[in-house]
């Protein structure tokens, strides 16, 4: 919205005119400023608001407000009185940032609505205080008028004098030549024209000063009548809503706003217990700002996560169609370009959505074909988003003003039991990372966000929380454990010759130290290599070897597959030093003598690898967000 020729504007005209000396015009021109809006939308849809006799003005309030990612809808309740004759409302005050086409009616058994349209409001000043304004000015225009004609007979005199002078140096210079100069008159004359000069000088400087006061008068009615109409100018909106109601009732009015978002934050707080299940309370909150240009006040607030125009209908998988050329596989890709005939009722951004989701499926897919691995795991291109649909209800009628700094609101509290564990990872880390894994039993869906993370008081560190269904399992992170700790030892490594191969024997000693004074339970990690060819080695590690490995069924399901070891333990209390506990381990690979072992597309490989671990719980470290907190628990 834009103001096309504002009081401001015509008031500086009023200024120039003034240092013009055009002083009849001004006191018209300003008895007859007209602030007129301008929107950036057609005429038809909001017209400058005009004086309706017809019109009833009726009081609105706000219901409720259903805020999404960066913009909300607002409902306004109307009461409508009875009536046998069509009626003409009048709803004032609806905001700038108000999208016009948005605006709607929601459907009443007794009202019936026969159209709806929008008009640009602007509120007046107070016509009694206008018109002392005017008047004000015209009675300081009045005063100029007479200062400058006060100035102009001051210089004309001056200009009288001057020719006097003129006249007698002529008279003067006539009567020496003649011979017949009069020494006292022209005595006289000089006299009195010296006095006179002074004379009007000082009046002359008397009636500038005053002159230029009484502008600098104008000047500053001009700017506190600027700075009026600048500051209770409030670009609004009228809606014009005729309807029929014999039986009158409640009205719903429908529109969208922008300048408006929110953001979800988590706060979560562990309470930690020696003999029973420690407890850990999650809090969301929803940070919400707006600059929408009215106040909500009482609202039913509704924080919503999804996009308000997002497709209902979901992805369509359409067939791998392959061929073969000599060695290698191939398949007809789907393009994205070319001639596409569809049908006339279907979305075409619809249609290029399911064009590049399959092709990037098939892609995917003949490397699975193609590339030998013993395992592989990948993501849907979708899988760190939200749940589009998902909305929380805030259950209390709240405040959200205007133009107020981010405010939060409490979405949901849900209180759970678990036990908080220790990750060892000797080789990422030389600390253990405390972590527990909960239900999520607050009933609601969880969107991902931020959150501040404490432990029995104390801040601990920041971590993620990750999308998680109602019902779904939770891994948090509560920052370093510095009283347990951890190394990685390879004691030996032997080789043999076996036929035309080698066998590489490793042994390895993972060692955790406790200082606490009580045990503690510890997910300890480690890794075995696995090939993306299960003929270029051959790994021998069983129980007997390895020890006894977790039996989660998670873990087994997941994890094991990719050769990631874990051991579940009680590390005792007070165990550091020579008395550390030690978990030894080893396994033995058998490859052809002439080959080494190098990695394999780490960089993408780990990548995937760790998306996987982290949206579907692995359990391995994935949430160790929080990176201080030492300290015992």
């Amino acid at each position: 919205m834009r103001v096309t020729r504002s009081c401001k504007q015509r008031l500086f005209e009023i200024r120039n005119h003034a240092q013009m000396h055009r002083a009849g015009k001004l006191v018209r021109w300003i008895a007859t400023v007209v602030i007129i809006v301008a929107v950036d939308f057609p005429v038809a849809d909001a017209q400058p608001s005009v004086i309706d006799h017809d019109a009833i003005d009726v009081a609105s309030s706000i219901e409720s407000v259903t805020v999404f990612r960066q913009e909300a809808n607002v409902i306004r309740e109307i009461q409508v009185a009875p009536s046998t004759s069509m009626q003409t409302l009048r709803v004032s005050g609806l905001p700038q940032a108000m999208r016009i086409h948005s605006i709607r009616c929601e459907p009443s058994p007794t009202i019936n609505v026969r159209s709806v349209r929008v008009l640009s409001h602007v509120e007046v000043r107070d016509r009694k205080q206008e018109e002392q304004q005017n008047a004000s000015i015209a009675q300081t225009q009045q005063a100029i008028e007479e200062a400058q004609q006060n100035v102009a007979a001051i210089e004309q005199d001056l200009m009288t004098i001057e020719n006097l002078v003129q006249f007698s140096a002529k008279q003067a210079n006539h009567d020496l030549r003649q011979a017949t100069l009069d020494a006292e008159s022209i005595t006289e004359i000089a006299d009195f024209v010296m006095q006179r000069r002074r004379a009007l000088a000082k009046e002359l400087l008397k009636a500038q000063h005053a002159l230029r006061a009484k502008q600098q008068e104008l000047e500053g009615i001009i700017a506190e009548i600027t700075e009026e109409t600048d500051s209770d100018t409030e670009q609004t909106f009228d809606a014009i809503i005729r309807v029929e109601a014999t039986e009158g009732g409640p009205l719903r009015l429908s529109y969208w706003v922008d300048d408006v978002s929110w953001q979800p934050s988590y706060t979560i707080r562990a309470t930690s217990n020696v003999d029973v299940e420690d407890e850990i309370m999650i809090q969301l909150d929803g940070h919400v700002s707006q600059s929408s240009g009215e106040d909500w006040k009482g609202v039913k607030l509704v924080l919503c996560t999804g996009v308000p125009d997002v497709k209902a209908d979901g992805p369509v998988l359409a067939p791998l169609r392959v061929t073969v050329d000599g060695a290698s596989s191939k398949f007809d890709s789907p393009g994205l370009g070319g001639d596409q005939s569809i049908p006339a009722w279907v979305d075409p951004g619809e249609w290029q959505t399911n064009l590049r989701l399959n092709a990037d499926a098939s892609t995917k897919q003949v490397q699975e074909i193609n590339q030998p691995a013993s395992v592989q795991r990948d993501l849907a291109s979708d899988a760190g988003q939200n749940v589009s649909d998902e909305t929380y209800v805030i259950e209390r009628e709240v405040d959200v003003p205007h133009r107020a700094i981010k405010q939060s609101v409490t979405v949901l509290q849900s209180t759970v039991k678990g036990d908080i564990y220790r990750v060892v990872v000797p080789l990422l880390s030389s600390f253990a990372y405390r972590e527990v894994e909960v239900e999520n039993r607050s009933g609601e869906n969880l969107v991902g966000g931020d959150a501040m993370v404490f432990l029995d008081g104390r801040f601990v560190g920041r971590t993620t929380v990750p999308p998680t269904a109602a019902g779904g399992e939770l891994l948090l992170g509560f920052g370093a454990d510095r009283q347990v700790r951890t190394r990685r030892e390879l004691l030996e490594r032997t080789v043999e010759p076996k036929g035309g191969n080698r066998l590489t024997t490793l042994k390895y000693r993972l060692v955790i130290s406790n200082f606490h004074d009580q045990a503690v339970d510890v997910h300890l990690f480690d890794r075995l290599p696995i090939s993306d060819s299960e003929t270029a080695i051959d790994l021998i590690a069983d129980e007997t070897s390895l020890g006894t490995l977790s039996d989660d069924a998670k873990y087994l399901r997941l994890v094991r597959p990719t050769g990631i070891l874990r051991w579940d333990l009680q590390v005792p209390a007070k165990r550091f030093g020579s008395d550390a506990y030690d978990h030894h381990y080893q396994f033995t690979i058998e490859m052809d003598r002439t080959k080494t072992i190098t990695g394999t597309d780490l960089q993408r490989q780990i990548n995937q690898d760790l998306q996987f671990q982290r949206f579907n719980g692995g359990g391995m470290g994935g949430g160790m967000g929080g990176a201080g907190g030492g300290g015992a628990r």
